[in-house]
């Protein structure tokens, strides 16, 4: 996913399909008239700004956003580029394949409400007006696809079921309502806009009604708190979000219609984002390739731990990966092969698999690619995987692993079976096999909330919410790739400190993504990691600065390096203090300790299984 529209087909698709359709061309143009409003509000003040004025263009600005939510789930999954573009995160977007220069300002209804929600004057008023009339023509090109797009019952099914995933990921952390923190009632809004969609295949069965009761569930947890600090997001996952999904996936079933035949990270025929099942690390591999077998898996593990693929034959890949410690070393920054350290910490591999990009600065896609690099890397292991292929032919029992483990042809069958490529395979498989999803967190958010002690629940719905700890470790992975369609991974400008001060900090050297891509906002940008498992996998940070986790939320708590006097004009982290009590503070520590799960490391060699859809 994305879906490509389809064109000039009116045709095709059924009755209902066409009218779901037509609701939502009408609620795009319900979305056009609230932009316009909000238009003439702020219009006013840019000619006089008043209280009155101000609080009358914010309601304005609710109202459109609202609207916004109602299209949402058709918009993003048919329109994905143009819907990003209307509310994406407010920041500059740079373009990797098009060189340093490359940068785009931010855009969208996120960079209207820091606008309207910050000091309004005459010039605020001013750029404000002029990225709403942007948004309103995204509006108009939006409605053109849609009125074009043809649309089938299973991916409308699908489309309901990926914007509950949307809402709980990403709507009721504070993702695209981050100054408003508007989540709520645009939850609500959301969730109303689906059951509008798929009102066209309403009837008076018993299966339909328990939908409707379904969403009228969600809808009231929804509204029964204002605070978004205070929204039990816990409860309302277990107790509504996922029931609805459920019942979403009952309905379609019960009306005949399959899921859409294609591979993706969260698995088309999962119901819910919490599902021990829900994620496919093959849908992360690299195009075309074929999920491996548990010989593939076993010899990938073989080679993890042997010290030929280095070039002086003196580390492994688990020499800085220490399975007992999460796949991490307890260094603040790698060791070297010349005993020197690295530039960077040593990350977990424990669901390394499920996202998108590898290292610190997402400088590769792929976990082949990481493994090539890595055993190139002459700080590292300096070697080659193909000189190592050459070096274990002469291992009788490598070639008649290597020749189990992967078909081959022409030549010696063995003998060709051992190979660069199939060395990076195989460590890749291994690596996608480490997957740990069974913690006691996952388990309350199954629908087992008491295995989380109040501590730790406090700290679930913080972590979710007030200390918008999700907005960049995104729920369920609690990793930087963005839900629900998992198709790309943030970097983040965090402030980080070379020492662990808290006064007259002075930033860390390493210049991060932007060693990768020059452009001048990736300077000092990292990639954001999984908080699974950070229990086993002190210190922190991509330099290991901080040597606790208390001192990691106390950073974040201070507004990140502007709070410990580091000012970089780029700093994605809010700088603001979180607010953050000292009892809080625990509470988060406590719930990212209940995240920790190794079982799926430590367990036999397995494939990974296979997504019934291709």
């Amino acid at each position: 996913m994305p879906v490509a529209a389809v064109n000039d087909s009116e045709s095709a698709g059924t009755t209902v399909t066409t009218a779901a359709r037509t609701r939502w061309v009408a609620r795009i143009d319900s979305l056009g008239v609230e932009l316009d409003r909000l238009d003439s509000a702020v219009q006013s003040l840019e000619v006089s700004t008043t209280a009155d004025g101000t609080a009358k263009a914010r309601d304005r600005f609710l109202a459109a956003r609202l609207a916004f939510k109602r299209v949402e789930a058709l918009s993003a999954y048919y329109e994905p580029s143009t819907t990003r573009a209307m509310n994406g995160p407010a920041l500059p977007r740079v373009d990797d394949e098009e060189g340093p220069e490359a940068v785009f300002l931010p855009e969208g209804l996120q960079v209207v409400e820091e606008m309207l929600y910050g000091d309004v004057d005459a010039a605020a008023a001013r750029d404000a007006l002029g990225e709403i009339r942007n948004v309103r023509n995204l509006v108009t090109r939006l409605r053109t696809a849609a009125a074009r797009q043809v649309i089938t019952e299973d991916r409308l099914w699908d489309a309901a079921k990926v914007e509950v995933a949307r809402v709980v990921s990403l709507g009721i952390t504070g993702f695209d309502s981050p100054v408003a923190l508007h989540s709520l009632p645009e939850a609500r809004a959301a969730l109303q806009g689906v059951l509008e969609m798929l009102t066209p295949f309403a009837d008076s069965s018993v299966r339909w009604q328990g939908l409707e009761r379904a969403f009228g569930v969600a809808d009231s947890v929804l509204a029964a708190e204002a605070d978004f600090d205070r929204f039990d997001r816990l409860d309302f996952i277990v107790t509504a979000a996922n029931p609805l999904s459920r019942a979403l996936v009952d309905t379609r079933s019960s009306l005949g219609f399959s899921v859409p035949q294609e591979r993706r990270a969260f698995r088309v025929e999962a119901v819910t984002l919490f599902d021990s099942g829900a994620f496919d690390a093959q849908a992360f591999a690299p195009p075309g390739a074929e999920a491996p077998t548990a010989a593939q898996v076993d010899l990938g593990k073989r080679l993890f731990s042997d010290k030929r693929l280095s070039g002086d034959d003196g580390m492994s890949c688990a020499t800085c990966h220490d399975a007992s410690r999460a796949y991490t070393d307890a260094r603040p920054r790698s060791m070297a092969r010349s005993r020197h350290v690295t530039m960077r910490n040593t990350p977990t591999l424990i669901n390394s698999g499920l996202q998108v990009g590898s290292f610190y600065d997402l400088r590769t896609t792929y976990l082949e690619d990481q493994v090539t690099a890595v055993v190139s890397n002459a700080e590292e292991m300096h070697g080659s995987v193909d000189r190592t292929a050459e070096r274990l032919r002469s291992d009788a029992t490598y070639r008649a692993q290597f020749a189990g483990a992967y078909a081959t042809s022409g030549g010696s069958a063995v003998d060709s079976a051992v190979s660069g490529r199939n060395i990076r395979l195989a460590v890749a498989a291994y690596l996608r096999s480490l997957q740990g999803l069974h913690s006691r967190a996952d388990r309350a958010l199954r629908g087992e909330p008491g295995v989380l002690d109040p501590e730790e629940r406090l700290g679930l719905n913080l972590f979710m919410g007030k200390a918008k700890c999700a907005t960049c470790h995104f729920a369920p992975l609690f990793n930087g790739t963005v839900p629900p369609t998992y198709q790309e991974s943030e970097v983040e400008v965090l402030g980080v400190p070379a020492t662990a001060a808290v006064r007259g900090a002075r930033i860390d050297t390493d210049s991060g993504r932007f060693r990768v891509t020059r452009a001048a906002p990736h300077l000092y940008a990292f990639k954001t990691p999984t908080v699974r498992n950070v229990e086993l996998t002190a210190p922190y940070m991509h330099n290991g600065v901080y040597r606790t986790l208390e001192e990691v939320v106390d950073f974040y708590n201070r507004g990140g390096g502007a709070g410990i006097g580091i000012s970089l004009p780029n700093q994605t982290l809010p700088a603001d203090s979180l607010g953050l009590s000292r009892a809080e503070q625990r509470a988060l520590v406590r719930f990212m300790r209940a995240l920790t799960d190794t079982s799926g490391a430590s367990a036999p060699s397995r494939a990974l299984p296979q997504s019934r859809s291709r």
